[in-house]
């Protein structure tokens, strides 16, 4: 799919996403996670339609969507 792939590209071009204290071996963080509509969200509006952030978990895994947007 070509969007899967647009953004894994994008994603490796901005050193991929860090997310709480993750750092790559030279210490930098990736930027990529300031592109992520949803990811973190939860309870906070949607960006492209102002729907609620939804938060849903699963064996330990947290998955974030707007329901409005992402059906």
């Amino acid at each position: 799919m070509p969007a899967i792939r647009d953004t894994l590209e994008n994603s490796i071009a901005a050193g991929g996403s860090s997310v709480r204290d993750y750092v790559h071996s030279d210490g930098g963080a990736g930027c990529f996670q300031v592109e992520c509509v949803v990811y973190d969200r939860a309870g906070a509006p949607c960006r492209r339609c102002g729907g609620v952030i939804r938060q849903l978990r699963q064996a330990g895994r947290s998955t974030f969507y707007c329901p409005a947007c992402q059906h």
